[in-house]
């Protein structure tokens, strides 16, 4: 039989909301490491979360710290804490208690391996994938063998994930390093909503998941080496949902750049603005978008730059901050190749050699052709035959552009979208570079997601 502190160690596993629940319990502990939890600090951690349990077992609806009783219905249906007959200290300790080790079923833990202390079902245990792989017991089937520390993990769940809509949100990522900055620094908010809230009804604003993960990444002081994931589940009985939106570690660690770089910061308000619509503040379409619709984010940006070019026919100044950081997308994120880059850069100097040898007009056209592949087509043949002509002295052996370069914007498959868009750019960095004037214009910004997003707001759990 395994040893008491042994069966109080916790492991990681491959489930991420185990994880995540381990990631708290040590947090609640203040271990640097699920792995560094002594079994006293282990069990110092059940009886806390017990007395939680038993202190809002006792609480009318709408009432402060009804949240963690209300919660439990979206975590942990059919519970001791939803019987009368069960919801006392006594009822509440022997759920969350390790049963006899003689009455243990003999079969390992299927998370990882060690003895298992009983069966478990959907009383404990959420979803681990979508709904198809639902976790309701089969008839005449025990339910899955866990070993205490595994099941605890899961128990751990509410302090490490924030309820609302209906569901409980949080980040995971297998960098963990920042798995446990991102959870250490949600614990404390989490423990604060069973003290002082009465309901699951707070609003986190829109996209709140992606939201969370692209705030933790930007307290983030260390490069990440891993990709996040924003984690949303509900184990309610009525309505059992899972989902999972990945985000790759290229655009992990280039968000979280934004923040450590100083050059990279003044350009995210531009870029996080550009993203904006009429219902959802810049900042949390950008973290969505992050999630669900990563090329986008630079065709975003370069649009609504083209607008204000075509508006006013001249440079804005989020021009000389923006240009760079969309750059720096489209070759860490989207991997524009260094061979294209190189092309994109001659062709971007040509082009300002046109626009700068004429009046705005010409730069307005070239903003214009640019929204469109043909029209781009067009407006480069028409330039061709002047180029030939009024080309400067330094390149005067030199085509507007070759047909290497012309494949690269028109006829390299889908990398030539990210050309294209990179052409736009150096452009501008090419204009700016040779001083070209810029328009002034409003940098500030009502978006209080900003004040959210760049603001540590984690507090020692007590």
């Amino acid at each position: 039989m395994t040893d008491h502190l042994t069966q109080n160690e916790l492991r990681l596993t491959p489930h991420p909301l185990q994880r995540a629940g381990a990631y708290a319990i040590a947090a609640i502990a203040k271990a640097a490491h699920p792995e560094k939890v002594t079994g006293e600090q282990f069990d110092q951690v059940v009886q806390r979360m017990i007395s939680d349990l038993v202190a809002t077992s006792t609480v009318a609806k709408g009432q402060a710290g009804w949240y963690l009783l209300g919660l439990s219905y979206t975590l942990w249906p059919n519970c001791a804490l939803h019987y009368k007959s069960k919801r006392t200290p006594e009822g509440i300790a022997a759920w969350r208690s390790v049963p006899p080790a003689q009455a243990w079923p003999g079969v390992p833990c299927s998370l990882c391996g060690r003895p298992a202390c009983d069966w478990y079902g959907n009383v404990d245990i959420p979803l681990g994938a979508s709904v198809e792989h639902r976790n309701t017991t089969a008839p005449d089937h025990q339910g899955t063998p866990l070993c205490f520390p595994c099941v605890t993990s899961f128990h751990a769940l509410p302090y490490a994930f924030t309820a609302g809509g209906g569901v409980l949100y949080g980040v995971h990522s297998w960098d963990e390093r920042f798995m446990a900055r991102a959870t250490s620094a949600a614990v404390p908010g989490n423990q604060r909503h069973m003290m002082v809230r009465g309901d699951l009804k707070k609003d986190g604003g829109a996209f709140p998941v992606e939201f969370a993960a692209l705030r933790a990444l930007r307290w983030w002081d260390k490069r990440i080496t891993a990709g996040v994931q924003a984690i949303q589940f509900s184990n309610s009985t009525r309505d059992m949902k899972f989902r999972v939106e990945d985000m790759g570690q290229p655009l992990a660690e280039w968000l979280r750049s934004t923040a450590s770089d100083t050059g990279r910061r003044a350009g995210f308000r531009f870029l996080a603005r550009a993203q904006a619509t009429a219902k959802v503040s810049g900042l949390r379409m950008l973290a969505w978008r992050a999630f669900n619709q990563p090329d986008q984010i630079p065709s975003r940006a370069t649009g609504w730059l083209r607008d204000q070019i075509t508006e006013t026919g001249r440079i804005p100044a989020a021009v000389p901050h923006l240009a760079p950081l969309i750059r720096t997308y489209l070759t860490e994120v989207l991997h524009v190749l260094e061979k294209d880059v190189g092309h994109v850069t001659t062709i971007a100097r040509r082009i300002a050699d046109v626009v700068t040898a004429d009046d705005d007009k010409r730069l307005k056209k070239f903003v214009v052709a640019t929204r469109r592949p043909n029209d781009l087509k067009g407006w480069l043949r028409s330039q061709i035959a002047d180029w030939a002509k009024k080309r400067p002295a330094e390149a005067a052996n030199e085509p507007l552009i070759t047909v290497p370069q012309w494949r690269v914007l028109f006829d390299s498959g889908n990398t030539s979208w990210s050309a294209r868009e990179l052409l736009f750019v150096a452009v501008f960095e090419e204009l700016c570079a040779r001083g070209a004037t810029v328009t002034a214009t409003d940098e500030t910004t009502t978006d209080e997601d900003f004040t959210t997003l760049d603001t540590n707001d984690q507090e020692e759990s007590d």
